[in-house]
Formats: structure tokens, C-alpha cells, sequence
């Protein structure tokens, strides 16, 4: 009999569970990844489309990304050598994890990719419950770090899929607390944009790392992330880092964006929050639904006298496209979650709601 083909693969990846993306028939409204509805307009198309076919695609990539790190340290005011690159902030999660050691912990429901990537690189993962409201105590830490291996506190802020945003105070609170224990704290930015308060340059916030992405921005095709760390890190994760892994076109992208376009974007963001507050509204108005304030590009919405999963169905074949958390972590049970779109694509969504939990 032949060996199993599937036998040198590790026991605990053949039935585990990754990232799903889930495919949007033509023509379906997005509101599914947090994704900016807004495009670029077609004077930054053609400036981009000018600095793409400057590049000698025949030569490798500047391995060190100076130019971007440059644009980067310019508009966010961090020192150059303090940035670290990779693609999108799930690369740099899995070079920072596999650079570290101990146990990384996270309340949970939050960004799934963090057990995914540590499990995937067999680190230790701790999830622990926030608050019934989504919110969270520094002071649980206390029990929670307790006994475990010093590793890595990754703190969301705001969090993915709840939208809630952590006071400042209290996520230095707990970056002290896990110091106490041995513990770096990572504060995951990727939703700064839509709060507005960041800990980058925040007093007593010198020793923690801070991630940040472009994708949420309006920059998802990108696959652009960063990670503020000490210089010391950064050369050790360069070690690890794959060469060239910034390729030639994303830089170029990325520095003309920097330069020329990030007010755009940033005016686009305004917007955003704008029509977020239009769309919690509307949901607050619907009979049978429940949206939680959000300080992101989303909102997590509870619904009751229907099941998510029928009520998914429901708007996905009108045409809306939306993400079932439901069965993500017990505090999600009864939830979805609706990226903010444009002012039509949310009346869009919001009538096809309102239709969707009538009786």
C-alpha cells in the first residue's frame, strides 16, 4: 500500500482553519473587508501609470526600500531606520513572530490572523475574553500574563471585527503591566486612520511597537504594511526577511502616494467616518438590529428573530455582500459585520436590511 501523501505535512496543519475570502460574483456591492469604496481619480492613475513605466522591471528591487522608508519617515515623523516593511501587516506579523519567543497573547474576538500566524510558526497562543461590551481591563492581565513564557501583548486598537477603539491611557496601562511580566506590547494600527489617536510619539509609548497598514487607507492592492519598532529589532527582522520582498512596483506606488496623493487620501477618510456615523444610524433605526458604536471603517452589528447566516444569505442575494462573524469567538455569537461604502452602496445595504429582517 503507498504511503500517505500527506504524512510529512505537520499533524496540526492538516485540519486547521485559515483566513477565508469569500468570492463576490460580478456586479454584488462589496461591504465585506474594509476596503475604501473610494477610487483613485484618474490625474493620480496617470501619474502612477508614469512612475510604473519608469521602472527597469529587469532589475531586482532596491532591497532596502529607501526611498519609501524616506517618504514614510517624512509624513508619519518616525525615524527612517525605526521602519520595518513588509506585505501588508500579515508579512510582518509572521517575521516579528517567528523573530520572538514566548507566548503571544491577545484578547479576543479580535483580528484573526494573529493565532493563525502564531499557531502556523507553533508559538504558544493565548486568547482571553474582553469585557460583554467589547471593551478591556488592563488589570485582567495581571492573571492573565501570569505564568506564561514573556512573549508578545498584541493590542488592536481599534479592533477588528468589534470596531471598538481602547482609551490610550489603558493600552499604556497595559503595555506596562506586561513589562512587569517580561512582555513587549504591539498596538495593531491598522484602523488609526478612522479614530484619529495613534500612540506613535504618545508619551510613554517609547517602548512599545507599533504596526501599521495601507490597505484600509484606500491602498489595499498594495499589500503595503509597516512596523515602528527600535532599530535593534528592525535589523534582526531584516535577517529574517525574504529578499526583496518589496517589489519594485509597490515602492514606486507607494512613494508617489506618499508624496503627492496621502491628503487625498485622508480627505477620503474623513468621508468615511462621516457616512459611518449616517450608517449607525440607519442600522440604530431598524427593528431587530443592534450596531455597535465603531471607531473603525465597519461596523459589527448584532440581529435577532433571524439567524446571521440566514440573514447573510438574504442580503447576498440581494446583491450585498457582508461578513458573517457569528461563529468567530462566543462573544461574536448573533453578529455580522458591514464595511462603511459609498452614500449609495449604504442606502443600498440599508434597505436591503431592513427587507431582510422584516416578518
Amino acid at each position: 500500500m503507498a504511503n500517505d501523501p500527506m504524512e510529512w505535512i505537520r499533524d496540526d496543519l492538516k485540519n486547521a482553519r485559515g483566513y477565508s475570502v469569500l468570492h463576490a460574483p460580478e456586479g454584488t456591492i462589496k461591504l465585506d473587508a474594509m476596503e475604501n469604496p473610494f477610487g483613485l481619480p484618474d490625474s493620480v492613475r496617470k501619474r502612477l501609470a508614469e512612475g510604473m513605466s519608469e521602472l527597469s522591471l529587469n532589475r531586482y528591487p532596491d532591497a532596502q526600500a529607501k526611498d519609501l522608508r524616506d517618504a514614510a519617515s517624512e509624513v508619519f515623523g518616525v525615524p527612517s531606520g525605526r521602519l520595518f516593511f513588509g506585505n501588508g501587516s500579515d508579512e510582518i506579523l509572521l517575521n516579528l513572530f517567528l523573530a520572538t519567543k514566548g507566548t503571544i497573547v491577545t484578547p479576543e474576538p479580535t483580528f484573526s490572523m494573529y493565532r493563525i500566524i502564531a499557531k502556523s510558526v507553533e508559538r504558544k497562543f493565548r486568547g482571553f475574553p474582553l469585557n460583554p461590551d467589547y471593551s478591556f481591563d488592563p488589570e485582567v492581565l495581571l492573571t492573565v500574563l501570569s505564568g506564561e513564557k514573556p512573549g508578545i501583548l498584541v493590542l488592536a486598537s481599534p479592533n477588528n471585527p468589534t470596531g471598538v477603539a481602547y482609551a490610550m491611557e489603558k493600552m499604556l496601562q497595559a503595555a506596562k503591566i506586561a513589562r512587569q511580566f517580561g512582555f513587549v506590547t504591539l498596538l495593531d494600527e491598522a484602523y488609526y486612520p478612522f479614530h484619529g489617536e495613534t500612540s506613535l510619539n504618545a508619551p510613554g509609548a517609547e517602548d512599545v511597537l507599533v504596526l501599521r497598514t495601507f490597505s484600509k487607507m484606500g491602498l489595499a492592492g498594495l499589500r503595503l504594511g509597516f512596523l515602528v519598532a527600535p532599530e535593534e529589532l528592525v535589523s534582526l527582522l531584516d535577517v529574517l526577511r525574504l529578499p526583496y520582498n518589496m517589489d519594485s512596483m509597490t515602492q514606486r506606488a507607494a512613494v508617489i502616494l506618499l508624496k503627492e496623493v496621502y491628503p487625498l487620501l485622508e480627505k477620503q477618510v474623513q468621508e468615511i467616518r462621516r457616512l459611518r456615523e449616517e450608517l449607525y444610524s440607519g442600522m440604530a433605526s431598524i427593528g431587530g438590529i443592534s450596531p455597535v458604536a465603531s471607531r473603525a471603517n465597519f461596523i459589527l452589528f448584532r440581529v435577532t428573530g433571524i439567524s446571521p447566516s440566514d440573514l447573510f444569505l438574504k442580503l447576498f442575494h440581494k446583491g450585498v455582500l457582508v461578513r458573517d462573524v457569528s461563529d468567530h469567538h462566543p462573544l461574536l455569537e448573533g453578529t455580522l459585520r458591514v464595511t462603511v461604502g459609498t452614500e449609495e452602496e449604504n442606502r443600498i445595504f440599508l434597505n436591503a436590511l431592513r427587507e431582510g429582517v422584516a416578518r
